[in-house]
């Protein structure tokens, strides 16, 4: 998955992520302060994704989206 970070300062990061169902390349905004498993519907077919964000030591996040069970 290529994940592609726009920082907008203070708000949030919008993160490129690619659906593991559909296979298109979807926007989402991760707030500085969000971390840990959540679960969201992909925009374009509906099914739900499992995504875990993780931030660095410099707060910057990494995120994993994969199919949620």
């Amino acid at each position: 998955m290529d994940v592609v970070r726009e920082h907008d300062g203070y708000w949030a990061d919008q993160i490129e992520i690619e659906c593991p169902y559909c296979g298109e390349r979807v926007e989402i905004s991760v707030e500085p302060d969000v971390y840990g498993v959540l679960v969201q519907d992909c925009e374009v077919c509906c099914n739900p994704w499992q995504v875990t964000i993780t931030r660095d030591r410099y707060g910057d996040p990494e995120v994993r989206v994969e199919r949620a069970q």
